[in-house]
This record gives C-alpha cells, sequence and structure tokens, in this order.
C-alpha cells in the first residue's frame, strides 16, 4: 500500500507546506467526530460512506488513519506546519484517547500448561494379520470387481496396524 507524500490535510506549493482546505475541513470533522463520542472505525466508515478519499493512491480511510490523524501534533502548528487544529481541540481529544485506554488492563499471562509426555512407542512389528491383510487388499486394488469388498479389507488392514502399534505402557498391563 502507497502511503502520502505529505499529511492529509497539507500540499506543498513553492517548495512551502501550505494548508490543503478541503482536507482541513475534514481534519476538523474528525476531531469533531471524535470528540462527539464516535470511534476511529466508525468515522472511518462515515469518511469512506460520503467517498471522501484519504489520497488518490490509498482513497479509503480506516481505523489506523483515523487514529495516526487524531494522535498527530503537526494539526496544531507543530514542526512548521500551518495550524488546522486548535491546540485546546488537540488536548481534548488526547484526553479522551487516554480516558478510553486508561481503564484497559492487559489480562494477566496464563500460566504455560505442562505438555504431556508422548507415548513411548515401541518397534512397529507387523503382525501375521496385518501381513495377510495387505496382501489381500494388493490382489483386491489389482482387480476391483468388488469395491465394497476391497474397503472391507482397507478397515480390517488399518485396524490390525493399530493394534501393532499399542505404546508399551500399554502392552505391560
Amino acid at each position: 500500500m502507497k502511503n502520502r507524500r505529505i499529511l492529509y490535510g497539507y500540499q506543498i506549493q513553492n517548495g512551502e507546506i501550505v494548508r490543503l482546505d478541503r482536507e482541513a475541513d475534514v481534519v476538523r470533522q474528525v476531531f469533531d467526530h471524535y470528540l462527539a463520542g464516535l470511534s476511529y472505525q466508525k468515522i472511518s466508515d462515515r469518511l469512506n460512506a460520503e467517498a471522501i478519499p484519504f489520497s488518490a493512491e490509498a482513497p479509503h480511510w480506516n481505523k489506523h488513519k483515523v487514529k495516526r490523524l487524531l494522535e498527530n501534533p503537526r494539526y496544531t502548528g507543530a514542526d512548521g506546519y500551518p495550524v488546522i487544529i486548535k491546540q485546546e481541540t488537540f488536548q481534548a481529544v488526547q484526553r479522551q484517547i487516554q480516558s478510553k485506554t486508561e481503564n484497559y488492563t492487559h489480562k494477566e499471562k496464563m500460566p504455560p500448561r505442562p505438555v504431556p509426555e508422548p507415548p513411548v512407542l515401541g518397534p512397529y512389528i507387523p503382525s501375521g494379520e496385518v501381513i495377510r491383510l495387505t496382501n489381500a487388499i494388493h490382489r483386491g486394488l489389482e482387480r476391483p470387481e468388488s469395491p465394497e469388498e476391497v474397503v472391507s479389507l482397507i478397515l480390517q488392514g488399518v485396524a490390525a496396524r493399530y493394534d501393532c502399534c499399542q505404546n508399551r505402557s500399554e502392552k505391560a498391563r
């Protein structure tokens, strides 16, 4: 995603940063909406609904763009930018942002759960039944006259293989 080359609400003319009136009105509107209680997301939804582009490269607003706009002190005239927002309005928004986040507490991290030890498996040694069923499955796949019978053999083979893979602690019982 491309970013704006200059802060929303401004443009460069003859090497100087100047206020762009139509965007400056939007900046003031964003501050007013936030002070009226709208969330970042609701403000971005409203700007998108009104088809107000953020920039030519990335016209859609999102809550992150709104948040960055509201937290940028350059709108008050900092760093040589022309004033769009009065210092009092900017500070009121900062207090409101802080009041919404000061009661937020991070959830305590849950203690890590102990990971159970994997069962100790013995070597896989196919039984005579596993070998018989494997051969029968191969013969059935070579001549599939009865697919149902082959499926039945496969299921029997799986069960027989499973029986050969019991862990040592179960075999010791």
